[in-house]
C-alpha cells in the first residue's frame, strides 16, 4: 500500500503548456508549422534528475532537452514544411532509485492563428498620427511572431531620413490574444486608402484601411499667404477673402 501511494504521488507531471499528471498516451499541446512546443516536466521534488527522449521524430523536427533545478524542458521545433498531423513522443524520466517511461502526443495544426481588425478607418491632421488596432490571436501552445507590413511610403511610417523596408514584429504568447497598433503619420491632406499585410506562421491576411487627413491651421495659412507675391495689390481684398474661405471650408 505504501509503495502504491508513493508511486501515485510521484507520477510524471507535465507543468506546461498543460498542467497535469501524465497518463500514458496523453495530449501535450498543439503548434503550427514553423513554431516551437515547449514542454516542462517536473522533477517531482528530486525523484527524477534526468530525461532521455527515446523516440525519433521525423526530419521536420528538431528536439532538444535542457535541465533546470526543479524541472526539465523539452523543446520541439517544427519546420514550416511539417505535415499537419499528430506525433508521438516517448521519453524516460530517470532518478537515483526509479525511472518512468512516458508516452505523449502533440499535434501540428493550421487553423490556430488569426487576426481581426478593430478599426478600419482613422481621422487625423497632416504630420499628426493615425492609429489602427489589431487583435492578434494565438490558439496554439507555442509563441508566434506576427509581422505587420503597411503599403505606404516609408516617410509615413518612420522618422529615419532614408527609405527603409518597414515592418513591425509582434510576439504573441501561447494561448493568448494581443492587441497591437499600427501608427502612421500622413504627410498630405485628403482621404487615402491603403493595404496592410499581416503574416503569421504559413498564413497571411490583408486589410484595406482608410485615413482621412485634415490640413493643419498653420498649413492652411501657409497656403494662403505663400502665394501673395504672385498677386497684384489690386487683388489683395479678394485674395484674403478666398484665403479665409479656404481656411474654414476647404
Amino acid at each position: 500500500m505504501l509503495l502504491l501511494i508513493t508511486s501515485t504521488a510521484f507520477s510524471a507531471r507535465l507543468v506546461d503548456p498543460i498542467s497535469k499528471e501524465i497518463v500514458f498516451g496523453d495530449f501535450a499541446g498543439s503548434i503550427v508549422p514553423g513554431s516551437t512546443l515547449e514542454l516542462i516536466v517536473s522533477k517531482e521534488l528530486g525523484k527524477f534528475d534526468s530525461l532521455e527522449v527515446t523516440s525519433t521524430l521525423p526530419e521536420y523536427f528538431d528536439v532538444r532537452v535542457e535541465d533546470y533545478l526543479e524541472a526539465i524542458k523539452i523543446y520541439i521545433s517544427a519546420s514550416k514544411e511539417t505535415p499537419l498531423e499528430s506525433y508521438n513522443l516517448d521519453f524516460i524520466l530517470k532518478g537515483e532509485y526509479d525511472e518512468e517511461r512516458v508516452n505523449i502526443y502533440f499535434s501540428v495544426e493550421e487553423d490556430l492563428l488569426d487576426v481581426s481588425l478593430n478599426n478600419y478607418s482613422a481621422e487625423t491632421f497632416v504630420n499628426d498620427t493615425a492609429v489602427y488596432e489589431f487583435s492578434l490571436i494565438n490558439n496554439s501552445h507555442g509563441d508566434i511572431e506576427f509581422f505587420i507590413r503597411p503599403n505606404l511610403p516609408w516617410y509615413w511610417l518612420s522618422e529615419k531620413s532614408h527609405a527603409v523596408d518597414y515592418y513591425k514584429k509582434v510576439v504573441v504568447p501561447k494561448k493568448s490574444i494581443v492587441k497591437d497598433t499600427l501608427i502612421i503619420s500622413p504627410r498630405v491632406s485628403g482621404e487615402r486608402a491603403f493595404n496592410t499585410l499581416i503574416s503569421f506562421g504559413n498564413n497571411e491576411k490583408e486589410f484595406s484601411l482608410l485615413v482621412n487627413t485634415k490640413p493643419t491651421f498653420g498649413g492652411k495659412f501657409s497656403a494662403v499667404f505663400n502665394g501673395f507675391p504672385f498677386y497684384s495689390f489690386s487683388l489683395t481684398p479678394s485674395y484674403y477673402l478666398t484665403g479665409v474661405l479656404t481656411l474654414f471650408f476647404g
